[in-house]
């Protein structure tokens, strides 16, 4: 597998039994997801499916506050911010029970100044964790980073429940301008669903072909075959 090679993660392991335990993840090989960045998957992890049990809701959030704090600490933070879209309810639920501050980082900007893209309040300076569900490549992430650097915060971290962990090597971190933390890879969640038999073994061998070459299997099945590495794509 390319991504990550280290051995699976306690917490990233528990991550991907609630997963699993919700039918979080979907194959569909004959037509494929197509990410935003134009590369086409057999495979989509929804972690917004989580969200709707309230037990599989709470195990997630427990872990997910876990895993910040340990890489983090408890004084690294001066707010949340929820990534528009799939991150809200999870940054939510986080910011809560930390008891921080919360505000939104859209995808685009709507309105004009250095606020158009992003709502709550922004303190100059504040010290904020872009908290989101997924992420493939990060790109998404890069983007609302630097909108909240724009609204004066200082940002040096984004947290998603799901990391792909198989487009590392097209943007790193220092491309992106953040390092991304992750609950759960598809390290995790391949070795609890052999252990289970979750899947069929044609279903999860596919999915360790796609994981393996990822954008040879897009390009293969009508999806990109290289990223838009341009200026204004990040």
């Amino acid at each position: 597998m390319s991504g990550d090679e280290a051995a699976p993660d306690e917490l990233g392991l528990l991550a991907a039994k609630v997963l699993l335990d919700v039918d979080a993840v979907l194959f569909r090989p004959d037509r494929p997801f197509v990410f935003s960045s134009g590369w086409a998957s057999p495979v989509f992890v929804d972690c917004k499916k989580v969200i709707s049990y309230p037990l599989a809701r709470d195990a997630l959030i427990e872990l997910s506050i876990k895993r910040i704090l340990s890489v983090l600490g408890y004084e690294a933070l001066d707010g949340i911010a929820g990534a528009e879209g799939g991150g809200v309810s999870f940054a939510s639920i986080i910011a809560d029970r930390l008891h921080l501050p919360l505000v939104v980082a859209k995808k685009h900007p709507a309105g004009l100044g250095p606020s158009a893209q992003t709502d709550g309040v922004v303190k100059p300076a504040s010290r904020l964790l872009l908290v989101d569900d997924v992420t493939t490549d990060g790109r998404t992430k890069a983007l609302m980073c630097d909108a909240l650097r724009k609204s004066g915060a200082t940002i040096h971290y984004a947290y998603v429940v799901f990391k792909y962990g198989i487009f590392d090597a097209v943007l790193s971190n220092r491309d992106l301008g953040v390092e991304v933390l992750s609950l759960a890879t598809w390290r995790e969640l391949l070795t609890v669903a052999r252990e289970r038999n979750a899947f069929p073994n044609k279903v999860l061998d596919g999915i360790e072909t796609y994981i393996q070459d990822p954008l040879r299997w897009s390009a293969a099945h009508g999806g990109a075959g290289t990223p838009p590495l341009d200026a204004e794509a990040r």
